[in-house]
């Protein structure tokens, strides 16, 4: 080779930087399903519609954004990635040819839509201190569950305390490109009804919220004390009616902490300053006794609130309160065993006298025939090796609205890598109280059936086929088939 060209050659590979690569992957799922739902329309008249729905999801995770330089001496700060997960519903069902219209139609039943479930940049230790997400993004805990457009950051005071501020606009399915899943209870686009000022449904929706947090994630202790307002201007308004009004607004708290890998207590308290009242409380105390026994303790306290656009708010029927219990022990040879244990009290409200019917003038939870206490348990107990699963289960459950015990055994066996077989068998007894003249009591079995089949890699078929015999119904029918691919790049 000539001296010049090894002389060039050393030159450039002097002058070129170094080449640099964004990580990322790419998940696929396709998902289709074939089933028929009843339509009732307002004439009184009903039909089955038949459903073939075609679901494509597609996941994108791209990671090491930004100069390697930006990461600091130990790699760890200004750490910037790109989540994403898209979704594309199509309907091909026999139903789209002579689709209920006008009066009759059903919004919510579309023949294809295209969503954007979460797309979000994140920022992580930004100068040691910030971490931010920019985007659509959704928020969950142990009380809440919400999704916004917007930003929400969070400014590390000390290792241990840090502050957060966020805001941004509800993602509710009237929006373009939205999924309604998030959006708040009580509240339908579907609405047609003039009294319920069905336009109010697409009032964008600010949120503003802010929160002091403690601790960090897998640390013995944290907590974290939020505070949150929704609101929406009104639609159609009416003289004499405010500008906007508040959909929602909380003031939540909740928190974790560990003692020495034995002990694990959780707890969140929630208080709907727009109802001004708690109505949400639960606190979770689990204690592990030997390697093998656990003991779980449970308080719940629910008051079914809604948007404050709901009437829903005015028929909620009050609060319940639960307490439960469970033991959980290992067994040799595979064998695992429970035992639970719940008691629930439902309280009483104001607005439960009844007008008419047949407790009239009378609080109605005070006189149904199952009062205002139900309690029940379970016992069951699971038996895995290698290939194969056995599980039974037996439960009873009395008092409110009427009592149910049964039983449910399921099998599941791997025949060999590729397949998988597996079988239900089910039978209860009911007795309801709250309808006695149409549903007073009964008794069903079930048989399931079915198996998965590994056909490539990534690529799978479902089946299932169940029929059920009871009281009411001679043979209840149904089969399932679903084919499933994953790609991934």
């Amino acid at each position: 080779m000539p001296r010049q060209a090894v002389l060039l050659g050393l030159v450039i590979c002097g002058l070129s930087a170094p080449a640099r690569a964004y990580d990322f992957s790419i998940d696929l799922r396709t998902i289709g399903q074939g089933y028929q739902v009843r339509g009732f329309a307002p004439d009184g008249s009903n039909e089955l519609l038949s459903r073939r729905r075609l679901t494509e999801y597609l996941d994108l995770s791209v990671s090491d954004l930004g100069s390697g330089a930006w990461h600091g001496d130990d790699g760890g700060r200004n750490l910037f990635t790109f989540e994403a997960s898209l979704r594309f519903d199509s309907d091909f069902g026999g139903y789209l040819l002579g689709a209920p219209s006008g009066a009759a139609a059903i919004p919510e039943l579309r023949q294809s839509e295209f969503d954007i479930l979460y797309a979000v940049l994140v920022g992580r230790n930004i100068g040691g201190r910030l971490d931010f997400q920019l985007g659509r993004q959704i928020h969950f805990d142990l009380i809440d569950l919400y999704a916004f457009d917007g930003a929400d950051a969070l400014f590390h005071l000390t290792p241990r305390f840090a502050v957060e501020a966020f805001s941004g606009t509800e993602v509710r399915g009237a929006m373009p490109l939205s999924s309604p899943i998030y959006e708040l209870d009580g509240t339908s686009a579907g609405s047609r009804d003039p009294a319920t000022r069905p336009d109010q449904n697409a009032e964008l929706r600010p949120l503003a919220g802010v929160a002091l947090v403690a601790g960090e994630t897998g640390a013995p202790f944290s907590a974290r004390l939020s505070y949150r307002r929704m609101w929406s201007d009104t639609a159609d308004r009416q003289p004499g009616e405010p500008d906007s009004g508040v959909n929602q607004e909380l003031v939540a708290l909740t928190a974790t902490a560990a003692w020495r890998s034995r002990v694990y207590l959780s707890g969140g308290l929630r208080y709907n300053l727009l109802f001004a009242e708690f109505d949400d409380e639960q606190l979770s105390l689990r204690v592990r006794l030997t390697p093998r026994q656990w003991v779980t303790l449970e308080h719940d306290y629910l008051a079914p609130t809604f948007d404050g656009d709901s009437i829903w708010n005015i028929f909620s029927t009050g609060a319940y309160r639960d307490l439960r219990a469970s033991y959980e022990i290992g067994l040799p040879r595979g064998v695992k065993a429970y035992a639970r244990a719940f008691a629930r009290f439902f309280l009483s409200t104001d607005d439960e006298i009844a007008t008419s019917g047949p407790y009239a003038g009378q609080d109605v939870g005070a006189a149904a025939p199952g009062g205002r206490f139900a309690g029940g348990g379970s016992l069951g107990a699971a038996w895995r090796r290698g290939r194969g699963l056995l599980r039974a289960d037996g439960y009873w459950d009395d008092g409110t609205g009427g009592r149910k015990i049964g039983v449910d055994a399921t099998a599941r066996f791997q025949v060999r890598p590729p397949i998988e077989l597996e079988g239900r068998l089910t039978g209860y007894a009911w007795r309801s109280d709250l309808q006695p003249a149409v549903t007073g009591s009964g008794v069903v079995f079930g048989l399931q059936g079915g198996g998965r089949f590994q056909l490539g890699k990534g690529q799978r078929l479902h089946l299932l086929l169940e029929d059920n015999v009871g009281t009411y119904y001679e043979s209840q029918f149904r089969g399932l088939a679903m084919f499933e691919v994953d790609a991934s790049i």
